[in-house]
């Protein structure tokens, strides 16, 4: 009896040794990227009188970037993962991964389609609990945007109609640094807006590009909007800038250790290839004039959507009130993004922004844009970060730009009532750029009642909603009703042809910018 009892634990015992030795962990892909890690506990447990599961737990370091050998005083990050384990099937499987920072991290059964851990089971960083249902699974800071899906995205758009593809430069390790231009040319290039939007900097920050491939898949489809924004801009786009980053799976830096994202001011000799094939396009297409925007697209720890706006300390007022617009449009757009999230820092020469400050001022509206990884607002139980609503928050991007620049006359009719000949009653502002409007100025009444009247010459049949801009304080934070575009009134135009608004002042002192037609689909 004895001798039967020893027999079943030792054959229990090297079961559980078996049954552990199938679980095998690999980061061998694309973007893959682990640490050293260990197996701290594996222990079968009874769940009924007749059954019990297999627990394994395992402390999961994520890997460090190399270290920096331009600037030794950065420390290296190792926010990103993505591993594959494999014979996981029907067992639980504890994980407590360290050195990064996400709650709710996503997995997969096929490398393809990725899920969020459910609150239950990632309730706390850097800590899951889950018995997973395949054999295989993949597991991720965030849902990865791979360097094999943007060279299909890639493919794709370039082969569209409307869009020039290039190759600027390579990576340290030879990979293709590719560069896409969408305009209309059957319209004169000399007049449009230039806009340059890059991202990927930093390889860990995937939501920024599902982010921008939401925009650029608008940017260069058919909808009557993005006919509008290729008649009145042109648009750089390079979706990855850190070719090699992304697909070794780093954090925040290149293969060899760099952070490019503020390689911009060091010598010749500590630049980068990448920073050098950006810097060299960017002068060749600025050499006729000045990009109006550069947009450069980040992902941030914190829970919130934000700006990085630089101070007027730093720069100007004028420039810091357009920074405020853009930001100000944005919050107009989405429900994800606040007044009180936007962020604010002196323009500093390592950071690509202020390389274009110290060469074009005021000329461009250089900025970075951040989204989360985990959820919006600061608030745990509102809407968690997807690539559907990162999705929804590139459309709004779009549109704030597009009113920024006026780029869309034909569904968004815009009017500066500054540009007003006849303003009886109403007299410019001289006050600045303490308050945030559209243009170089603002109207404001000297009694009640004062009257607007404003003729637009053509405007074609249909259904529009028309809003007025609420001038508000070009501050670091305002209240949620100013800064923004307010519902006046609904229009039907019958016919193609001119239409005439009127508008009063409320009293005296009313502040009055600009006016937005919004054709309805």
């Amino acid at each position: 009896m004895f001798t039967k009892k020893i027999l079943t634990l030792l054959l229990a015992l090297t079961g559980s040794s078996f049954l552990f030795s199938q679980v095998r962990i690999s980061a061998d892909f694309d973007t893959g990227s682990i640490g050293n890690h260990a197996l701290l506990d594996s222990v079968w447990v009874k769940t009924s009188a007749n059954d019990s599961i297999l627990t394994l737990t395992y402390e999961i370091q994520s890997r460090f970037d190399p270290l920096n050998p331009v600037d030794t005083a950065l420390r290296p990050s190792a926010r990103w993962y993505h591993f594959r384990m494999e014979g996981v099937k029907g067992k639980q499987v504890f994980l407590n991964i360290k050195n990064s920072e996400v709650i709710r991290p996503f997995y997969s059964y096929d490398g393809i389609n990725y899920n969020r851990f459910e609150e239950v089971e990632s309730p706390f960083r850097g800590t899951i609990n889950k018995i997973f249902t395949s054999d295989t699974v993949y597991i991720s800071h965030f849902l990865p945007y791979t360097y094999t899906r943007n060279s299909q995205k890639m493919d794709y758009w370039k082969s569209l109609e409307n869009v020039k593809y290039e190759v600027i430069g390579e990576s340290s390790q030879g990979r293709r640094i590719e560069m896409l231009t969408v305009t209309d040319n059957s319209y004169d290039n000399t007049g449009k807006r230039l806009i340059w939007i890059h991202g990927r900097s930093h390889p860990s920050e995937s939501p920024s590009s599902w982010h921008l491939e939401a925009m650029i898949d608008e940017i260069t489809s058919d909808t009557p909007f993005a006919k509008e924004l290729r008649k009145n801009a042109v648009f750089y786009i390079i979706p990855y800038i850190n070719p090699d980053g992304v697909y070794g799976g780093y954090s925040r830096s290149t293969s060899t250790g760099v952070n490019i994202e503020v390689n911009w001011d060091s010598p010749d000799s500590l630049t980068m290839p990448e920073v050098k094939a950006l810097k060299a396009t960017l002068e060749r297409v600025t050499k006729e004039r000045p990009l109006d925007l550069l947009l450069n697209m980040h992902s941030q720890i914190a829970s919130s959507v934000t700006y990085w706006i630089h101070t007027a300390e730093s720069t100007t007022d004028r420039f810091l009130k357009e920074q405020l617009m853009l930001s100000s449009l944005t919050i107009n757009y989405t429900p994800y993004y606040r007044p009180k999230d936007q962020s604010f820092s002196a323009v500093a020469p390592r950071y690509v922004e202020g390389w274009i400050w110290d060469r074009f001022s005021e000329s461009t509206v250089a900025i970075t844009f951040e989204t989360p990884y985990t959820y919006y607002n600061e608030e745990r139980s509102g809407t968690w970060v997807s690539s559907e609503n990162l999705k929804e928050l590139g459309y709004s991007v779009l549109y704030a730009v597009s009113d920024l620049f006026d780029l869309d006359g034909k569904n968004r009719v815009f009017v500066n009532l500054a540009d007003l000949k006849r303003t009886n009653g109403w007299v410019k502002s001289d006050a600045g750029y303490k308050r945030l409007f559209f243009g170089d100025s603002y109207l404001i009444s000297q009694r009640e009642n004062s009257r607007l009247r404003v003729v637009i010459p053509y405007l074609e049949q249909g259904e529009y909603d028309l809003y007025k801009w609420v001038v508000g304080p070009s501050a670091e934070v305002f209240p949620n009703d100013v800064n923004r575009w307010q519902k006046s009134a609904k229009i039907t135009q019958k016919r193609d042809g001119r239409y005439v608004w009127r508008s009063r002042a409320i009293g005296q002192g009313d502040e009055q910018s600009a006016i937005l037609l919004v054709r309805k689909r």
